[in-house]
């Protein structure tokens, strides 16, 4: 990936995860000791809310540079937000600083089309805190100036809101700078250590080392006590508005960052164990806010680091998207999670990731024909009149069924392989993965069916074995799922991936 193209698919990232938030917020019920009267249900795909939408829909699709895009284009949609008298402060306030953050990135400037008249809100905003000789501060003095500034944040709570405000916009300037920095910080052999020691000239300024710190506190700011169940639909509580803003400042750092944090160790583990984690675990109880900020946040990891989070991300779509979107949940939470899963299946390697990576592997969930059977459930409910739940699930559907045609366009259709293989022809180990070092395209599709059929047929014999031990043994061989006399390993794979059989390996069985 080019310095370019990391560039224009950081933007990218940062506008959705901000009309995200935007959008979570207007359908946020209302805080009963508020004055603001919000509006019914059925207003919620209001004018204000389409054009959000609708921004959503273009930003990873924009055709051109975002310096040459008019900038009302994207500023349009947070601006009505803020004019409107129809929507909660909260919303407002947000927006502003979604206008702030795009001035701040410098999308555009004076010879953008459109450009000089959306300079003029720069003079109502808040300056970034720069200086061109930060880049000599060392790692400790970085992590401090980071750490006094939180602890302004503290502070601030209990002594007004535009105190805390202030202090929270600086402290997220720290961060954009600091991780602004990370592409071009040359990677050492000693980070695949785990020492801590400074292995960096000092003369040199800061590096990886005060990112990793900050980062590892970021994602320190997530662990919050549990919210009950019956509260997570009251107004925003403290460790919440914490969770946010940590939320906030993380997706700041990977959008600046892109894919150079994958050439640093240390901070790529911390992104698949500490920050997933936290995501999976507060997105399955999290209100409909943070849940939008975490779907952001994974969406932006996804971009930039698809290749190294493959588990992580199948346990975000299972976990997480899956059952926030399932019937029981609030219409608000289901619409955030249909929302999230919308957005990944927008993305046009998508569909066919999962498929592979997910539904072709015996041992992983079936996550694209669960995310199908999801869409059509919301998409053609019993009864009942429209809702927008409905017409989003509608339009997953479309993006989906698109996304495959566009890639079927891509290839070549006159290739030499037919229908979907009815049979497996011979014995292969299930539970082996592909060679990475052959680069014969026609014998990874044919790996990919043949082990898609395994799947299949591994659920039935499942389903065999528990109803019979001898039926199931015999089916297995049938189906060319075991060697011929059975090799005791592939015994020991089936008993261990197969689902259906777990409860009774458990108890002990005998052959």
């Amino acid at each position: 990936m080019t310095r370019l193209e990391r560039k224009e698919l950081g933007i990218s990232c940062m506008l959705n995860t901000e009309v995200g938030a935007v959008l979570a917020l207007i359908r946020r019920p209302t805080d009963p000791n508020s004055q603001f009267i919000a509006p019914p249900d059925e207003n919620y795909d209001s004018f204000i809310s389409q054009s959000l939408k609708s921004l959503r829909a273009f930003i990873f699709n924009p055709q051109q540079e975002w310096r040459t895009i008019d900038p009302s284009i994207y500023l349009s949609p947070f601006l009505d937000v803020i004019q409107s008298d129809d929507l909660p402060a909260a919303a407002t306030g947000v927006a502003l600083s979604s206008i702030l953050k795009i001035l701040k990135l410098q999308i555009f400037d004076e010879k953008t089309t459109g450009g000089q008249r959306c300079y003029k809100f720069s003079y109502v905003l808040t300056a970034i805190m720069k200086h061109q000789a930060s880049v000599l501060l060392t790692d400790h003095a970085v992590c401090t100036i980071v750490n006094t500034c939180f602890q302004v944040v503290q502070q601030s709570a209990s002594r007004g809101d535009l105190l805390q405000r202030s202090a929270r916009y600086t402290m997220h300037d720290l961060i954009q700078i600091i991780f602004s920095r990370l592409p071009d910080i040359e990677v050492n052999d000693c980070e695949n250590s785990e020492s801590d020691t400074e292995d960096s000239n000092l003369d040199s300024g800061y590096g990886i080392h005060s990112a990793v710190d900050i980062f590892h506190f970021l994602c320190s700011l997530l662990n919050v006590m549990e919210v009950p169940a019956a509260e997570v639909l009251t107004p925003q509580s403290a460790d919440e508005d914490v969770q946010l803003f940590a939320l906030v400042l993380i997706n700041s750092a990977i959008e600046l960052s892109g894919d150079s944090i994958g050439k640093h160790p240390r901070l790529l583990r911390m992104i698949q164990d500490d920050l997933f984690h936290h995501l999976v675990h507060y997105g399955t109880c999290s209100s409909p806010l943070v849940l939008s900020m975490i779907c952001s946040t994974v969406l932006n990891i996804y971009h930039f680091l698809r290749r190294s989070i493959r588990l992580q991300l199948e346990a975000f779509c299972s976990f997480v998207l899956l059952r926030a979107a399932s019937l029981g949940n609030s219409n608000q939470l289901q619409e955030v999670a249909v929302e999230g899963i919308i957005n990944f299946c927008r993305q046009p390697a998508f569909a066919i990731e999962v498929y592979v990576n997910y539904d072709s592997d015996p041992i992983c969930h079936n996550v694209f024909e669960e995310i199908g059977k999801l869409l059509c459930k919301h998409a053609f409910p019993a009864g009942g009149h429209l809702t927008s739940l409905q017409v989003q699930a509608f339009e997953g559907l479309v993006v989906i069924i698109q996304s495959i045609a566009d890639n079927i366009y891509k290839e070549d259709i006159s290739g030499p392989f037919g229908s979907y293989p009815v049979e497996i022809p011979e014995y292969r180990p299930f539970w082996e993965e592909n060679s990475k070092d052959n680069d014969d395209s026609e014998a990874w599709v044919d790996f990919v069916r043949v082990r898609k059929a395994q799947k299949r047929k591994l659920s039935i014999a499942g389903n065999h074995f528990n109803r019979d031990e001898k039926k199931g043994s015999e089916y297995l061989k049938i189906s060319q799922l075991v060697s011929d006399p059975p090799d005791p390993k592939a015994l020991a794979m089936f008993l261990h991936y197969t689902a259906q059989t777990r409860q009774d390996h458990d108890r002990g069985l005998s052959w």
